[in-house]
């Protein structure tokens, strides 16, 4: 055993890999000069040639001379390329080059006819490719005539691509590597591929023709269970309209990552195909950030985020991180969630200077010596309590945290002369019929006063909607409801709201807060997230029960179940006080809210602080309204035509 152990490792060192190829590349060499010689003389006439051995020795060594620069004997057969190919033309050339040259000098190219360096070339170049080429079409099992496949291993999972495309040719390949997968055909909707073939697997329609596709393919022992997108950067109106046909005919959804370039697949790795996500599907395009303004932001400056613990807190944290900032300072007020960032942070950026601090924004005390001993640049105030029904139970806490908290953490910006403070605000703040909309406007209100009046610190707001996979958000619950069966519960078919997904939001709140510090856009000013265009709740659970391959309203029912205290049928970007300014940026809209005078705003926060400690939340309410007079506490319905409106918008 210890002898079979040794000839193992051996055989899968290194350097007694490339010692063999080495010696077999060598072999082949001298048979090719040994086959040229008898093609260009004939047998038995090429035998009484003098001085063969010669010969075979000095092409030996021009041809060990060639190798070593090029290194042919180091590439891998299994994964033979163009590239490869290329490399062993230049070492036949080579090898035959100065075997001809050092002939000539030696011998003055006696018994070498012009006809043995060209059919020593062919025959290297030949035998070389050839033994390479037939090797990785054994492994790869791909010696087998195009059709459509007849049967599949219990082991494999039976596919249909999507797409005939490179993405297509690079999984083709993978799947015959591993054998994971039995690739049965691709439908594809440009009309000049129907009827080829890739790699053996035909094209045999488009996607329209998928039922016809599938009658034709199933068969006992070939079902097909699986669709796999292969096309290149389809759209989201792309994959959803896939997704729906798919689904009508019974077929899971799968797509290839997008990876760039891939021109070979170097391991046994197989692009493995990723299920579609709700966030596939927004009907949006995707803003790309200007990241080197938002390396002017952030990059060697200190910044502290509030309730980063948060979805968008902790996001916030992750991107700011990859920036290099010269301290990150990370706060919350839950213990476990600033754990879990912290923890995260350090493994993923090991060399970040990182700072987390327990910090609940409600102590004025202990915010002010936090921010005045830690002296950050920049502040990412993302603390707030977002929960609309539960905020509507609580109202003196969400007015704690949402008004007196930004407060809290606002003037000790001003006090401790911070360059930029971004507040994080919300969609639900025009008009606002619940608490925590009406909260978060007054928390808006107040930052733009300070803006206006502060010679020094910036105050930026930026306003965007819902974003898809937050805690306590709509597609969380769908997913559990799919889970367990269902019901979908939605509360009113024709509830609409602005989506995003998390990532694309931070990166568009640090877009918007960098692109407006370098312009000067003028103080007090809002800054709204171009959202798109708004999804109707019934549609999203719809899609999401298609994307989990169920057939809504037949295998998994959607409910109406009433809309909730506080709750809107849609949501609005703009007050109709507010002047959108006539020139908009990319990804986001600067707006010119109404303003209120700052002495009065001091004075009605002091009244609220005082009536939310003796917890009179009835008189802190009716004062939260003389900040936000457009509040509708009884605005619990709203007109369904509107609604409709903003659905087809």
């Amino acid at each position: 055993m210890a002898v079979k152990r040794f000839f193992v490792a051996l055989r899968s060192h290194p350097i007694f890999r490339d010692a063999a190829s080495f010696a077999f590349d060598l072999c082949v060499a001298l048979f090719s000069v040994c086959a040229a010689y008898l093609t260009a003389y004939g047998y038995p006439r090429v035998s009484y040639i003098p001085g063969q051995p010669e010969k075979f020795l000095g092409f030996a060594a021009a041809a060990s001379i060639a190798f070593i620069i090029f290194k042919p004997y180091r590439g891998s057969w299994r994964y033979v390329s163009i590239p490869d190919l290329i490399t062993i033309a230049k070492a036949a050339a080579l090898s035959v080059v100065i075997f001809t040259i050092g002939a000539f000098l030696l011998t003055r190219g006696e018994y070498l006819p012009r006809s043995v360096p060209i059919l020593t070339f062919i025959y290297i170049v030949v035998l070389f490719c050839s033994s390479r080429l037939a090797y990785r079409l054994m492994v790869e099992g791909s010696l087998q005539l195009p059709g459509i496949l007849s049967h599949a291993s219990p082991n494999q999972r039976t596919v249909l691509l999507c797409g005939y495309t490179d993405k297509a040719e690079n999984f083709l390949r993978a799947a015959r590597r591993t054998g994971n997968f039995a690739v049965v055909g691709i439908v594809d909707d440009t009309q000049r591929t129907h009827g080829r073939t890739m790699r053996g697997v035909p094209v045999l329609g488009s996607l329209a023709d998928l039922p016809a596709v599938l009658e034709k393919i199933n068969r006992p022992g070939v079902t097909i269970h699986e669709l796999v997108v292969t096309e290149t950067n389809p759209s989201r109106q792309r994959l959803a309209q896939i997704l729906e046909v798919a689904n009508d005919n019974g077929l899971k959804v799968s797509r290839i990552p997008d990876v760039t370039a891939i021109s070979e697949v170097t391991s046994d790795f197989l692009l493995e195909p990723k299920p579609i996500e709700i966030e596939d599907l927004l009907e949006r395009p995707e803003v790309k950030a200007d990241l080197e303004r938002v390396a002017g932001l952030i990059k060697d400056r200190v910044v502290l985020v509030t309730g980063a613990g948060g979805s968008i807190g902790s996001e916030l944290s992750r991107q700011i991180a990859a920036i290099q900032p010269s301290k990150l300072i990370i706060t919350d007020s839950s213990e476990f969630l600033l754990f879990t960032l912290d923890t995260e942070l350090r493994d993923s950026c090991p060399d970040l200077d990182l700072l987390a601090r327990y910090l609940d924004v409600r102590d004025r005390t202990r915010v002010f010596r936090l921010v005045d001993e830690l002296k950050p640049d920049v502040i990412f105030h993302a603390a707030a309590l977002k929960h609309v029904p539960m905020m509507e139970d609580n109202p003196l806490e969400a007015i704690k945290t949402n008004v007196l908290g930004t407060k809290n953490v606002a003037d000790a910006a001003l006090d401790a002369s911070v360059s930029t403070f971004v507040m994080i605000s919300t969609d639900k703040v025009v008009n606002p019929t619940s608490v925590m909309g009406a909260t978060k406007r007054a928390a808006e209100t107040y930052c733009q006063a300070l803006d206006i009046q502060s010679n020094g610190t910036r105050f930026r707001t930026v306003r965007f909607g819902n974003v898809l996979g937050s805690n306590g958000s709509v597609v969380p619950r769908f997913r559990e409801q799919i889970a367990t069966g269902g019901p979908v519960t939605v509360t009113h078919p024709d509830i609409v709201r602005y989506f995003m997904t998390i990532p694309e939001a931070v990166r568009l709140v640090l877009h918007a807060s960098a692109h407006a510090m370098s312009i000067g856009n003028g103080r007090g000013k809002i800054m709204v997230l171009d959202m798109g265009k708004p999804v109707r709740i019934a549609d999203l659970a719809e899609r999401m029960i298609r994307l989990a391959g169920f057939r809504p309203r037949v295998d998994i029912d959607i409910v109406y179940t009433g809309l909730r205290p506080g709750e809107k049928l849609y949501e609005e970007l703009f007050d109709p006080s507010e002047v959108p300014d006539e020139r908009t940026e990319e990804g986001y809209v600067i707006a010119s809210p109404r303003v209120i005078d700052r002495e009065l705003l001091e004075r009605t926060l002091v009244e609220i602080s005082a009536c939310a400690g003796s917890e009179d939340a009835t008189r802190a309410l009716e004062l939260l309204q003389h900040i936000v007079p457009e509040y509708d506490r009884d605005g619990q319905k709203q007109d369904l035509s509107a609604a409709e409106a903003v659905a087809q918008a």
